[in-house]
């Protein structure tokens, strides 16, 4: 695996911050970011609308493995050099649906991140992810209907 194809919702803000901080962070693996029902994903990817939404986040290995929500999260964190060590660590049960929440938190906490590595149990540390506010993806009617198109 060389490179990751990651579909975001470019209605998004948040998705819109993810993407730019995505492209200036060292990574392991190349990192192509590609707008969620666009037409260059629909030529890349023309079964994708089969299996995701654009409400989710899709990363899509080169080698045709399709990552959806909290395990594409897993996977952005696996190709990044600061994060990778975090990958496999929230891949335990209670963290994988706090993916998402793990990734901002953990981007927008810096100092705290030695304190979450201490942190052996993994109900504590869920705790501490559940903490994290996240502004939710929205996409209007408009989005939709397009790109059912």
């Amino acid at each position: 695996m060389n490179t990751l194809y990651v579909l975001y919702d470019p209605k998004c803000a948040l998705c819109q911050r993810l993407k730019d901080w995505l492209l200036g962070q060292p990574s392991w693996l190349r990192l192509c970011v590609v707008p969620a029902g666009s037409k260059k994903a629909r030529e890349m990817f023309p079964t994708l609308d089969q299996i995701a939404s654009t409400n989710d986040l899709v990363v899509i290995s080169d080698e045709g493995q399709v990552y959806l929500n909290d395990r594409a999260w897993i996977m952005v964190m696996y190709a990044l050099e600061e994060y990778r060590d975090w990958a496999p660590r929230l891949t335990h049960p209670l963290l994988m649906p706090l993916a998402r929440q793990a990734f901002a938190a953990i981007s927008k906490n810096r100092h705290a991140f030695s304190r979450w590595l201490l942190v052996a149990d993994p109900e504590a540390l869920a705790g501490e992810f559940r903490q994290v506010k996240l502004e939710p993806c929205a996409v209007d009617q408009e989005t939709i209907s397009d790109y059912l198109q």
